[in-house]
């Protein structure tokens, strides 16, 4: 072999080491992919981003302020383009069967359906035909129910394919490939599935996080004091529930995936459980009464 042919070959055998060793790298880092994650806020940020229309810094709005979260009243809502709005609250394992609530006129009247689940965990509404529900059994065992006619009877499904807060533990979400935390000082306040593999929670210390590969790993995305609850329907595109100046529900959208919020109409009452978003508008679940928005939130009304 000429010497000529055996720098090829090195040069060949270099580069694919090379290449081998970068994938090996990028498959331990985990690292979300790009088009799914915004840019991150820093993790050693701690001063929430400046809406628009900010009040002083003295004022509670722009200051956070201790949340002594009670995972069992939290709230899991859907909401459809056709009308159809579904929750139930968590509460606990051992709880009798609690009843998941349907409405299929966009949240002016509300049926109970027995889904024989002790708590519910996560809830998504394609339709009234398309309804999915996630909780415990009484042994505390998670099970996903399917209802293709509003509720009227459920069916278990194959395996569960939505992303839901841990019922035992309030800083662990578990995704279709297993459970995460999504960091330190992270209790979980709400979980949003945005695809099957990314999602968005936020947090009792106001911070927003996601993970675009299964909760494998996550990052901080941004900030909004006092949130309580929030929602995404892309990846950018978000709405929260948060305390501010003096309303202790009052919405936010943010556009570019949680790293800065503008504020929003307020919904009286305390407190905020849980809000959802379709294309055609918002839906709110505030001391236990419904609320609806077509306008971003900016107005809310009860259907």
């Amino acid at each position: 072999m000429s010497s000529l042919l055996q720098r090829v070959f090195l040069a060949v055998f270099v580069v694919i080491d090379v290449i081998l060793i970068v994938g090996a790298v990028r498959h331990v880092n985990g690292t979300p992919p790009s088009a799914d994650m915004p840019q991150a806020a820093s993790a050693t940020t701690t001063a929430s981003p400046e809406p628009a229309d900010a009040l002083p810094a003295s004022d509670d709005s722009t200051t956070q302020l201790p949340f002594d979260f009670n995972a069992s009243e939290a709230v899991a809502l859907g909401s459809a383009n056709d009308g159809t709005v579904v929750y139930g609250t968590r509460g606990r394992c051992s709880d009798p069967a609690a009843p998941v609530q349907v409405s299929t006129d966009g949240g002016a009247d509300f049926a109970p359906t027995q889904t024989g689940l002790t708590t519910t965990l996560a809830v998504r509404a394609k339709s009234a035909k398309s309804i999915t529900v996630v909780g415990t059994t009484a042994d505390c065992k998670v099970q996903q129910l399917e209802s293709t006619n509003g509720g009227s009877s459920w069916a278990a499904a194959d395996k569960i394919d939505l992303w839901y807060p841990a019922p035992d533990d309030a800083e662990t979400v578990v995704t279709p490939t297993g459970a995460s935390k999504p960091g330190e000082g992270c209790i979980v306040t709400s979980v949003s599935q945005v695809t099957t593999e990314s999602g968005r929670v936020s947090c009792a210390d106001g911070t927003i996080r996601g993970s675009g590969n299964n909760g494998k790993q996550w990052v901080q995305l941004g900030r909004l004091d006092n949130v309580r609850v929030s929602a995404f329907l892309t990846p950018s595109a978000g709405f929260a529930l948060a305390r501010y100046s003096g309303c202790a529900a009052n919405a936010f959208t943010t556009t570019d995936g949680g790293v800065t919020w503008t504020p929003g109409g307020c919904i009286s009452g305390e407190s905020a459980q849980a809000i959802s978003a379709t294309t055609n508008g918002l839906a709110a679940v505030v001391a236990g009464e419904t609320f609806a928005s077509t306008d971003n939130g900016q107005t809310w009304m009860q259907p």
